[in-house]
């Protein structure tokens, strides 16, 4: 139990996932998507070359027309059966049910010497006559069985029939078979029961029969080999669930086969029959296989298949019959195998995921879900399906869900992080003054705003002896936790050495050796100065800074003082500093800061500048030295409105009281 604890949840989520695609895809959930996909690629594949044997005799609307309403009266069909045997037709199929005796007769006039008598004509017994002589008929039946495919590969056993074929034509014809299909759930034909199994004899369908007539095969001999029927020890059909076959058809209705009409054959026969010459159409049925069958507008006979949502019936029997005969078929990779590429697509989806980041991923698997696309449509072409819409679902919800799923993991990581940025904050806000009042005649306000969780400037008041006061501003290069982890060492190096000396260049220096050691690649501007109140004197040293700007009253201006300057600390250990003098006169405001102030931005792209610092300074001289602050940072923050903050910003303003 131990152990399943260590295993990471990662692990149970992918396994999971694992076993919930192999569920689907082996129990085929998404049968009817897949069904749509393989429409689809079929209509992508080039049109099949037919048999030229096939030729389609059609009940079509202009035999409707002619020959008035549907059914027609054996008598024509014996008309068709005399013309196709003048013909020389090789094999002849009625994809019509005859199961019931003909209730039509027809009387002919007859008799000598002027008396007119009436002969009457069994049109039943004149159809089987013809079909006896012509010997080459085929004649389907149908059978009361489960029209969807069930989960094993035995044919689909029959409750009895639904149409069986009339016995007075039995004797006569050539063969027989059932012409039951599987209606898809959408309501489509792509798949036909090889055989049925009645009364323990196995049926086969009425297309198979005539392929292995024409092929010379015995359709008797059937050996049931799971997703394989062979036939004769010759022929060897694909097969899934029931026996049921792929019906692979060539091409839409109109241009996959000849055609010809029902009505124009009666023409013909009766021209011939009349006129006692042979009909030119009769070199076009010469050694042919011919399918007749109801093809009108509004029939029954019209379903929904892969090309056309209205396709005759007689369209699927003549492409069973050619994909058996040209050995054009479609094979079902089946639910075993389909489960695995699933899985392998879900597989390589995690791969790309979790090896690559978010935007390279989504390219990768576009390239491997058009990849797949291409692979799956191509195989259509050679005879293979497999399943399309599962594996592209299963690359499209891996993507969303791994990314929504790093999404989440970095929002914690963040969360994480801001806490513990927060606790930085909280630290590093230690290491400034709290109380930075340590002189009366010197008043002290100061303001300091992060670009980040944590700021890399600094400032630090320390108060040296009773008259002397030390103030230090600097900026760390750069910004975030990298810039505070070196602030905060400055500040505790510069404490260390401001109560040594009081001398700002002396302590300057001595920051910069020790800075130089530890930085690399950064630095830090500075600037020190030493209040001294007794002697009303200013001393100031430059590391780099930004210079301090100064308003006195007696002047009535603002301006720049630049002390003597060196260079930033922790570039050069051999550095010089210099001390700069300055006299304090009472009420003199001291304005200490950083670049964040006079580089901020507008959305202009206009920076703030040292002009409009010394304007706002300027201009706040009237107000107490804590208000002026501030309204010298609401400037700020009204000039950069909109725009993030780019760099901290700190500003120490001191009141000489005098």
């Amino acid at each position: 139990m131990s152990l399943l604890k260590k295993i990471p949840l990662k692990f149970w989520l992918i396994l999971s996932a694992c076993i919930i695609i192999f569920v689907v895809s082996y129990l085929r959930l998404a049968v009817n998507l897949e069904a749509i996909s393989y429409d689809f690629r079929l209509k992508l594949r080039p049109a099949l070359k037919t048999s030229e044997d096939i030729v389609i005799i059609e009940i079509d609307d202009n035999s409707l027309a002619r020959l008035g309403s549907w059914p027609f009266p054996r008598d024509a069909h014996a008309a068709i059966l005399s013309f196709l045997k003048s013909a020389g037709a090789r094999a002849v199929f009625f994809d019509i049910l005859f199961s019931d005796p003909s209730v039509a007769r027809s009387e002919l006039p007859s008799g000598a010497q002027g008396t007119l008598a009436y002969q009457t004509i069994d049109l039943d017994a004149l159809f089987a006559q013809a079909i006896k002589e012509s010997g080459n008929v085929y004649l389907p039946e149908a059978f009361d069985i489960n029209t969807a495919p069930l989960s094993n590969f035995s044919p689909p056993k029959a409750r009895g029939y639904s149409a069986s074929l009339y016995e007075q034509f039995k004797p006569y014809i050539r063969s027989s078979g059932h012409m039951n299909v599987f209606t898809d759930p959408d309501g489509k034909l792509r798949r036909v029961p090889l055989f049925i199994q009645y009364q323990n004899i196995l049926v086969p369908h009425i297309a198979l029969v005539m392929a292995c007539d024409v092929l010379g095969i015995d359709v008797r001999k059937v050996k049931l080999a799971g997703r394989r029927v062979i036939i004769d020890e010759k022929l060897s059909l694909p097969v899934s669930n029931n026996t049921s076959f792929m019906v692979n058809y060539p091409d839409r209705w109109a241009p996959a086969y000849k055609h010809f009409s029902y009505a124009q054959l009666i023409k013909a026969n009766n021209e011939q029959y009349l006129a006692g010459k042979p009909s030119p159409l009769l070199d076009q049925f010469k050694g042919k296989i011919c399918f007749i069958g109801l093809t009108a507008t509004g029939t029954h006979d019209r379903k929904g298949m892969p090309f056309e949502e209205l396709y005759p019936m007689l369209g699927l029997q003549a492409s069973i019959f050619n994909s058996i005969i040209k050995k054009q078929f479609i094979t079902d990779a089946g639910p075993l195998a389909n489960s695995f590429l699933n899985l392998i697509a879900f597989l390589v989806s995690l791969f790309l995921c979790f090896y690559f980041p978010p935007f390279k991923a989504l390219g990768r698997m576009a390239i491997f879900a058009v990849s797949y696309f291409i692979c799956a449509t191509g195989l259509i072409f050679s005879g293979l399906w497999i399943d399309l819409f599962l594996p592209l679902l299963i690359i499209a919800v891996t993507y969303v869900a791994l990314t929504l799923y790093k999404f989440i993991e970095e929002v914690h990581k963040r969360q994480l992080l801001e806490k513990e940025l927060d606790i930085a904050a909280a630290i590093q806000q230690s290491f400034l003054p709290k109380d930075i009042q340590v002189e009366p005649r010197l008043k002290i306000h100061s303001f300091i705003q992060p670009a980040k969780f944590v700021a890399g400037d600094l400032y630090d008041v320390v108060r040296l002896s009773d008259d002397k006061v030390g103030v230090f501003i600097g900026d760390v290069s750069g910004k975030g936790v990298p810039a505070a982890l070196i602030m905060a060492q400055a500040v505790s190096l510069f404490r260390v050495f401001a109560r040594a000396s009081m001398d700002p260049a002396n302590v300057l220096l001595n920051l910069n050796k020790e800075l130089c050691q530890v930085l690399q690649g950064r630095f830090v501007t500075a600037l020190y100065l030493v209040f001294d109140t007794k002697e009303r004197l200013l001393r100031s040293c430059c590391a780099g800074h930004l210079p301090i700007l100064i308003t006195r009253v007696t002047a009535g201006e603002t301006n720049e003082v630049l002390p003597a300057a060196g260079p930033p600390l922790g570039v050069l250990d051999i550095a010089e500093y210099e001390t700069f003098l300055t006299t304090l006169e009472k009420n003199d405001r001291i304005l200490l800061y950083t670049d964040g102030f006079t580089e901020a931005r507008n959305k202009k792209g206009e920076e703030f500048g040292m002009e409009r610092l010394k304007e706002a300074f300027g201009t706040s001289k009237g107000l107490k030295a804590d208000i002026a602050l501030s309204s010298m940072t609401e400037k700020l923050f009204e000039f950069s409105r909109g725009l993030p903050q780019f760099d901290d910003i700190t500003a120490i303003l001191l009141e000489y009281l005098g």
